[in-house]
């Protein structure tokens, strides 16, 4: 796989993207304006100290300690929620931070492409994907040669996961490279990884975006909102997960979006929900997606209940249940992506 970048990815210029995917992206891939009002300065002062505790608490080998072991899908929203606040890996106070996070991310990848460590999943693998193709612009020759490849690599191994899954599953992705059936949650992230790949240049196939949306679809419930998988109830984080697929893979307004952005109207985040912090970061982003009265609607409140419940520390505290098992440097990284959509600095990420 040919990994090219016609212009530096972070001097908003326009990129060249493969031929073959061009139709489908090109709605999504213009540069964003900055947010037309001053982001509050509480605002940056509580995402300049959840960045200090994360900073301070990065393992030596790059990587951030969960409450079981680390995981690359950690060091991945950490590395992404410093670049979430325009710092790079190789300028600024915490360019050391998001090199030895991407560096630990490197060194989990396996010969046949998979980001993981020991009882790690496809997670581990979309996340950092999307991670290394946010930093592939920031970093010197030398380390961008290696991140390319393993672009390229991870690429190669999602690409193949999604043809094994099959009926009404097919198109989607799920805990591991080898499952045949899927859910949202992992869809997402390997279809915003092809996304970021497709946004330095990759040959991603136009069948596999086509599928993967169809994957999504399939999982819009009639009476608004997405389930884990096609049949299931809605959700507000897999609602969030399959708004912002759509709108960046450019279905943008699709009956289907909206009809999640107004379940997401009716249906306002609660702390300490199973899956909060996953549903903050991805309803922040859908809502900036769909703009307007969905962003206005949707995102002050959770802005206001992130700051309010973060430790005086710096970090996010996540309750009992899976996300527990990410531990602070997880949802602190979550908080901060949530918090930082104003800042459009995620080229993934801008309209």
């Amino acid at each position: 796989m040919n990994f090219r970048l016609f212009f530096n990815r972070f001097s908003r210029q326009r990129f060249i993207f493969p031929i073959a995917i061009a139709a489908l992206l090109l709605p999504a891939i213009w540069p964003r304006a900055a947010a037309a009002r001053p982001i509050p300065a509480y605002v940056k002062a509580s995402v300049a100290r959840g960045l200090r505790w994360l900073a301070h608490h990065q393992l030596s080998d790059g990587s951030f300690a969960c409450a079981s072991q680390a995981k690359p899908a950690d060091a991945g929203l950490a590395a992404m929620a410093f670049m979430a606040r325009g710092y790079t890996a190789n300028h600024g106070p915490y360019h050391r931070v998001i090199d030895a996070a991407i560096r630990y991310i490197l060194s989990c990848q396996n010969s046949n492409g998979y980001i993981t460590a020991p009882g790690g999943t496809m997670y581990d693998q979309g996340i950092c994907t999307v991670a290394l193709t946010e930093v592939y612009g920031m970093e010197g020759p030398t380390m961008r040669k290696r991140v390319g490849r393993a672009i390229a690599k991870a690429v190669a191994l999602i690409l193949a996961a999604q043809k094994r899954t099959v009926n009404q599953f097919a198109g989607g992705w799920r805990y591991q490279p080898w499952s045949t059936d899927a859910d949202i949650s992992c869809t997402g992230w390997q279809l915003m990884a092809l996304r970021g790949a497709a946004d330095c240049g990759a040959a991603v196939p136009a069948e596999a975006i086509k599928n993967g949306i169809h994957f999504v679809v399939r999982d819009a419930c009639i009476n608004g909102g997405f389930a884990y998988q096609p049949g299931g109830p809605p959700g507000r984080a897999r609602t969030g997960t399959g708004v912002l697929a759509l709108e960046l893979m450019g279905r943008r307004n699709s009956p289907q979006a909206i009809s999640g952005g107004n379940y997401l109207l009716a249906h306002p985040i609660v702390y300490n929900e199973n899956f909060y912090f996953y549903a903050v970061y991805y309803c922040s982003q859908a809502a900036s997606q769909l703009g307007g009265r969905y962003w206005t609607a949707i995102y002050p409140p959770i802005r206001k209940e992130l700051i309010h419940y973060q430790h005086a520390s710096g970090c996010w505290q996540p309750p009992d249940g899976i996300e527990f098992q990410g531990g602070k440097p997880y949802a602190t990284s979550m908080a901060i992506l949530a918090l930082c959509v104003p800042f459009h600095y995620l080229p993934l990420y801008q309209r």
